[in-house]
């Protein structure tokens, strides 16, 4: 036995076999396979009919609906057949859904028993005439042989009743024999065909073909014929015919070519034995196209290769259209980062050597090749190759090239001009150093324009679906949150970056991994003080040109932005200015354990409680940390004063009770860095310096040693928040417990009753008792 052969052929099997079925089962959010990484390039555009082999990592096929399908060709044949007297609806309709006894009574004119809507079916009513008994019969004949010859469930094999299947061979080969129409002797023919090959009389069904289809043919029953033969030949052990048989079927017949591709994998024939098989340079290309949508890899070589068989092969469009595909996937997407803390598309000047090697070893090439082919033009879609090779040209940040190519595209096909669109907007923001209101102009006409193609897509179905329908709502979304919001960013026009995010999240395909943060989450979680005054301040201007109106018909109703101002103004602990923009505010958070001290980290705010009855909005909390700030004012300061204000400042950080006043989210995978220096609301948030300084005046301001060991516990707990991170993580610990309070409380509180009830909680402050420190 061939063990290598055996090897490669297994591997080839479980990659077909089982490709979608992982993807479905596995566990967690998947990935969506038509939406997992920035794109601007349409695939639909590479050619009907090859619908499942554009370009998707995240499943075997892109969309096995191929266009037309099988039940589309196979009513229309139908449809033809009465000569137009029966609508495509009620075909479907009888052939697929009815019954085996609705058929029966249909083929033998017994309707009393058919329900009205049967009655009122115009195939049901055409098959009933005397002339077209016989086309009812095999209607009849066909559904008597679907057990035998399919496969209900795809987990179990189907068991075969060969008595069954052989009688109705016969009976298929003497109703061959008895019509005379040549339709449905074509139908009966493949019958035959079809029942000897799931027979397993793979010899016969071969014979059969041969004798049945000796005149060739162009119909879909030909190819199923032909596509049964090319399998029973395989199953006889000739891999190499039954791949070029595949091939033709392939090539023909649009409806087939996912079955016929996958029994082409399963064969595993070697590429350049096929060639020898084919009768011209033309099936040559076909086949060297299957081989090549069988690559995951960005390569070019099956491109040159169909190319040099058959300038003119549709299927190149396609290859081309996956080549693309996986440039974008592996390195438009890497480019274009929607974190405005990087280097992103809207502003790109120096790419990684990893990235630049991808643009010079593989984009440019590709590039060069095809105007190569553009120029000899013998392709065929000329356009195009024009208009991706302008977009390529794009991706390499070569925009005078592009905009060239991009110039000499004359196309009036639908989906050739909206791509063009949408590289011509591409180049258009890139050639511009900054979007000023020349580019926003221009912008406002692309927005209007995408609006429309949002307008007239159909609804969209499952996520999963399909991504026709898509492309525009996913250009747009790209087009907002990958590039005009991080462009914004960097001209720290940060109203206009909150409000294209804003029209961003409108359009209801927001991924945060494609299109950055949302608009509300830009607001209300990272925009400080000054940029939300440059927002309000857009918002209530006056003048606004066309495309500032358009922007700001989307801001999110959601945001109460005075409530926002007033949250941002708390952070760095402005309560003065903060309660003013809280007065304005309808909506605000709040807190019943604000001033609780908490001797533990992440205490919930279970409260009502005793003493805290009242829950503690972010105006009323700023009241009363003004209200103590002038107690402050007067000398001598109550001890209780401050320690009240510093555990308000305490509760406000990522470790207190009442973290909601001044943000909507705590991710428990943050925690202080040196980073958290250089942003005052971090430093405070993560760091609790405010709150360590308070408590230690409380401490200072105090008498009573119970007090007094309570206020140095709570600054010990806010100095260890601030302690350097280390990656040594001993060290680190070490540096936790060697805290600059623990000395004076192990020396002057020890008899404390805080100190007890606090040394049995803390294990720092015991490691550090235990040292001998």
């Amino acid at each position: 036995m061939n063990y290598k052969k055996f090897i490669v052929f297994s591997i080839s099997f479980c990659a077909v076999m089982f490709g979608n079925v992982i993807y479905t089962l596995s566990c967690g959010p998947d990935a969506d396979p038509y939406d997992y990484y920035i794109s601007f390039f349409n695939p639909y555009q590479s050619g009907k009919g090859y619908e499942p082999f554009y370009y998707t990592g995240m499943s075997t096929f892109y969309d096995e609906a191929t266009t037309p399908s099988e039940t589309e060709v196979n009513v229309s044949d139908w449809q033809r057949f009465t000569g137009d007297k029966a609508t495509a609806a009620d075909i479907r309709q009888y052939i697929y859904t009815y019954t085996k006894d609705e058929m029966s009574a249909v083929a033998t004119r017994s309707t009393a028993s058919l329900p009205d809507s049967a009655r009122s079916n115009t195939f049901a009513r055409f098959l009933q005439e005397d002339r077209n008994q016989e086309a009812a019969r095999y209607l009849l004949f066909a559904k008597t042989c679907e057990p035998s010859v399919s496969q209900i469930d795809p987990w179990t094999p189907p068991t075969r009743n060969m008595p069954t299947m052989e009688a109705l061979g016969k009976e298929a080969a003497e109703l061959y024999e008895k019509t005379g129409n040549k339709d449905l002797r074509e139908r009966y023919a493949l019958q035959q065909v079809r029942l000897l090959h799931y027979s397993g009389r793979y010899e016969d069904a071969v014979t059969t073909f041969d004798k049945l289809f000796k005149k060739g043919g162009s119909s879909l029953m030909y190819y199923k014929a032909l596509a049964l033969k090319a399998g029973a030949v395989q199953h006889m052990g000739d891999s190499i015919q039954g791949a070029y048989l595949f091939s033709r079927v392939f090539d023909k017949a649009p409806a087939l070519r996912v079955s016929c591709y996958t029994s082409m994998r399963w064969g595993n024939a070697p590429e350049e034995a096929v060639y020898h098989l084919c009768k011209d340079n033309r099936e040559k290309a076909m086949v060297a196209a299957i081989y090549g949508m069988r690559k995951d890899e960005i390569t070019l070589e099956p491109l040159k290769k169909v190319y040099a068989f058959d300038p003119a092969s549709p299927a190149l469009t396609v290859l081309m259209g996956r080549e693309i595909s996986k440039l974008e996937s592996r390195f438009l997407d890497r480019v274009v980062s929607t974190s405005t803390d990087s280097v992103s598309m809207a502003g790109m000047v120096n790419l990684s050597p990893e990235l630049n090697t991808i643009v010079n070893t593989q984009i440019r090439p590709l590039v060069g090749w095809m105007n190569s082919v553009i120029d000899k033009g013998k392709v065929k879609d000329l356009a195009f190759w024009q208009v991706n090779s302008a977009y390529l040209s794009y991706m390499c940040r070569d925009y005078d090239v592009a905009r060239a190519q991009l110039d000499k595209v004359n196309s009036k096909e639908p989906e050739i001009r909206n791509q063009w669109e949408v590289v011509n907007l591409l180049i258009n923001i890139n050639q511009h150093k900054t979007i000023d209101k020349e580019l926003e102009d221009k912008l406002l006409g692309t927005f209007k324009w995408l609006d429309g193609q949002l307008a007239a897509a159909p609804r969209q179905g499952e996520w999963w679906e399909t991504g026709r329908d898509r492309f525009f709502s996913k250009t747009y979304r790209n087009l907002l949150g990958a590039i005009l919001a991080p462009k914004y960013h960097l001209q720290k026009d940060f109203a206009k970056e909150a409000l294209v995010r804003g029209r961003c999240d409108s359009l209801n395909v927001y991924d945060y991994f494609l299109s950055g943060q949302s608009a509300t989450d830009q607001i209300c979680d990272e925009m400080n003080s000054a940029q939300l005054l440059q927002l309000h301040n857009f918002m209530k201007s006056t003048g606004k040109t066309p495309y500032e109106n358009y922007l700001a018909s989307f801001f999110p109703r959601a945001v109460d932005l005075n409530a926002a101002i007033g949250e941002s103004y708390l952070r760095v602990h402005d309560f003065k200015t903060a309660q003013q923009w809280f007065r304005k505010a309808n909506k605000m958070s709040a807190s019943f354990l604000v001033f609780k001290e908490l001797f533990q980290d992440f205490g919930p705010d279970d409260g009502p409680e005793k003493a805290f009855p009242k829950a503690i909005t972010q105006l009323q909390f700023c009241d009363k940390m003004l209200a103590l700030q002038e107690k402050m004012k007067i000398s001598p300061v109550d001890a209780k004063v401050y320690y009240e204000y510093a555990t308000g400042l305490f509760n406000i950080t990522y470790y207190g009770r009442s973290w909601n006043l001044v943000n909507r989210y705590r991710p428990s995978t943050l925690w202080y860095t040196t980073a958290c220096e250089k942003d005052p609301f971090s430093r405070q948030y993560f760091g609790a310096y405010g709150a360590e300084g308070y408590y230690l005046k409380a401490a200072q301001a105090a008498t009573d040693p119970e007090f007094r060991a309570k206020c140095f516990f709570m600054a010990a707990r806010c100095y260890q928040k601030h302690v350097t991170p280390m990656e040594d993580s001993d060290k680190y610990y070490a540096a936790l417990v060697r805290n600059r309070y623990f000395p004076v409380l192990r020396s002057n509180y020890s008899q404390t009753r805080l100190y007890q009830e606090v040394y049995g909680q803390c294990s720092y402050l015991r490691d550090f008792v235990k040292s001998g420190r």
